[in-house]
């Protein structure tokens, strides 16, 4: 795909020789050595044989309450209003703020809710790992190559290109936007290299382990990192050597769950093995331990913005012991007759649980104003996209998700939500990529009507900045 925009200017393209230390060779087909729970596999593997429908919003009865590799900035080329696909859009049809950052297309691909293509950078492959920083004002991505491979940022007016180490298929931004983990395959199955926001190497240092999964600090730069079943804690992003040991809780859970404005984050403690844990409120400086009660089988975690809730999807109640379940509260225990459900959501400073759906959920993402969160859940013609919010758990939709959300994204969900993803930052749209006609596409749902298809592509996020136009999904 090729854009026209008003001005050209040269993007500076710097890569190391293959095999060098400082890029990467060939690039393959990579599959990411992560664990996952089987009830997970089970789950998404439903979707691949789904077909796409539209199903109007429905109220349903359940409430809820390396070292520096050079690079050069360059002006991006600014679009003329040119949509990357062609779409209906009703007369009815809200109106969306916020850019989408769009995989799959040449290039790295920004455009408004519409599908307008804003700015474009580096149209020589196809953009992978779109990631918004959390101030939603960079977003970075991995173009791969016979010769190894860019990281590619686009950031406003400029864009970076910068020779890749690996061919990287995860990125997370930290909490103050001053550094990139990027993790890709390394001789132990997964590497972390820390990228500074240009997606230059902050270090040489790297980490190798098998299964890898991170969390940062909300608004820093402390990082704790689970490899395999163990825990630990890095204060500095550019010193990977110096981790301080949080324990061995097991790979019952993904990604940890690090609660804003607080040292503390959240855990799955294995139990002897057993298909019961224990979700864990830890401080990561004096080693501190809150109970917040058990949970069962493989979980996945997210934090609300404003650090009062937390959602968890699990297996469930033990029907033999029934729905009542004991919370620690420090030296005192009682009793919480809540219902189990396999999604539900914690007060994080009581411990009481709501029960938000009886089914397992396999992405959760808060909106960015805590009011609602987008839960997606297996069905037998796919999947649904459901929104829990003060009036309930409603049906937004069911698709077939595109190939590449479902092999790179669904199976690792409980990472990728780490970060804002697919909430339009005024909380009244989300964005998903799914397979209509067997094409897939770039869906922008209004909240409060049809979802409409604004692009080409095969996955796609939102920025959190709230200052982007306000448009019309077209």
């Amino acid at each position: 795909m090729q854009v026209l925009g008003v001005e050209r200017c040269r993007l500076r393209i710097v890569r190391s020789a293959p095999g060098n230390a400082r890029g990467s060779g060939t690039v393959g087909v990579v599959h990411p050595s992560l664990r996952l729970p089987l009830s997970a596999i089970g789950l998404i593997a439903g979707f691949v044989a789904a077909a796409c429908t539209s199903v109007p919003p429905e109220e349903l009865s359940v409430p809820l309450p390396t070292t520096t590799v050079e690079s050069e900035s360059a002006p991006v080329a600014e679009m003329e209003s040119e949509s990357t696909a062609g779409s209906d859009v009703s007369p009815d049809t809200p109106a969306v703020a916020g850019e989408l950052a769009i995989g799959g297309l040449e290039g790295m691909v920004v455009a408004d809710a519409s599908g307008a293509v804003v700015r474009s950078a580096f149209p020589n492959g196809v953009a992978t790992q779109p990631t918004w920083s959390r101030a939603g004002d960079r977003a970075i991505s991995f173009v791969p190559s016979a010769t190894g491979g860019s990281v590619v940022v686009s950031a406003g007016d400029d864009a970076f290109a910068v020779g890749a180490r690996r061919p990287y298929f995860f990125f997370s931004w930290s909490g103050d936007g001053a550094y990139v983990a990027a993790l890709g395959p390394g001789p132990r199955g997964t590497s972390l290299d820390i990228l500074t926001p240009e997606g230059e190497l902050a270090t040489d240092a790297t980490i190798d382990t098998g299964s890898f999964y991170l969390a940062w600090e909300p608004g820093g730069d402390d990082l704790v990192v689970h490899l395999d079943d163990e825990l630990f804690l890095l204060r500095d992003p550019r010193d990977l050597e110096t981790r301080e040991s949080l324990g061995a809780p097991g790979q019952s859970f993904l990604a940890p769950v690090w609660i804003p404005e607080t040292r503390h984050i959240v855990i799955v403690d294995d139990v002897d093995g057993s298909d019961e844990g224990r979700l864990i409120r830890l401080d990561v400086d004096d080693r501190s331990e809150q109970d917040l009660g058990p949970v069962r089988g493989g979980v996945g975690m997210t934090v609300s913005p404003d650090a009062t809730r937390l959602f968890v999807s699990h297996g469930g109640p033990d029907s033999e012991r029934g729905n009542g379940i004991e919370i620690s509260m420090g030296s005192v225990s009682r009793p919480v007759q809540e219902t189990l459900a396999a999604s539900e959501v914690i007060v994080l400073e009581t411990g009481d649980r709501t029960a938000v759906s009886d089914e397992p959920s396999i992405w959760a993402e808060w909106a960015p104003d805590g009011s609602a969160l987008a839960l997606l859940q297996p069905v037998s013609q796919g999947a649904r996209w459901l929104i829990a919010d003060e009036r309930g758990l409603r049906e937004l939709g069911t698709i077939q998700a595109t190939p590449t959300f479902l092999r790179n994204y669904l199976f690792f969900s409980w990472q990728y939500v780490e970060s804002p993803r697919i909430w339009a930052p005024d909380a009244d749209a989300i964005v998903y990529a799914a397979v209509e006609a067997g094409v897939p596409g770039i869906y922008v749902h209004p909240l409060n009507g049809e979802r409409v298809r604004v692009s080409d592509g095969d996955v796609a996020f939102f920025s959190p900045r709230t200052d982007s136009a306000t448009v019309l999904p077209a």
